[in-house]
């Protein structure tokens, strides 16, 4: 077992229990936006709209994302293998980046500005713990990993990142 820290024990964690703390304030913090009239972003309706669409956008992704990665949601130290059909083939990091949609698209649809800006740090965390993954990756599987990253040479953004 490698020894590990408190950053590295969270951004490694079981994608399910991060997701629910982060999702339970995210929601949180919108709700109680709404009650306490908290400051509001400009452009209503329409970035509560794309906010929603976004939300629903990355959920679909999300689940077609998990049919073909069924240890999606084990924790790191449980990854028996490395996935590389479907839209892995394509991008390193489908489920990280359904997570950015998800969570950005709860931001802008509640419109509270707070609740925007925590969504923009959860992606902070999710862009840290894909990184943490591949070095854990790359310990692991050293040489089929290393193979997969010079395959599929982006993380989450074709041509960008």
């Amino acid at each position: 077992m490698i020894k590990r820290n408190v950053i590295d024990i969270i951004l490694l964690a079981n994608p399910i229990y991060i997701s629910g703390v982060e999702g339970v304030l995210l929601i949180g913090t919108g709700i109680l936006g709404w009650m306490f009239s908290w400051p509001r972003m400009p452009l209503f309706p329409a970035l509560n709209v794309i906010g929603g669409v976004l939300f629903l956008s990355g959920v679909a992704f999300h689940h077609y994302c998990e049919r073909v990665h069924q240890q999606a949601h084990h924790q790191s130290d449980d990854i028996t293998r490395i996935v590389t059909a479907g839209v892995y083939s394509k991008i390193r990091h489908p489920l990280y980046l359904s997570m950015i949609f998800i969570n950005l698209g709860i931001g802008l649809a509640f419109g509270i500005i707070w609740t925007f800006i925590l969504a923009v740090l959860i992606k902070v965390r999710i862009i840290m713990s894909a990184l943490k993954e591949e070095e854990f990756l790359l310990g692991k599987f050293p040489e089929e990993y290393r193979q997969y990253k010079q395959s599929v040479q982006w993380r989450m953004i074709p041509g960008m990142f």
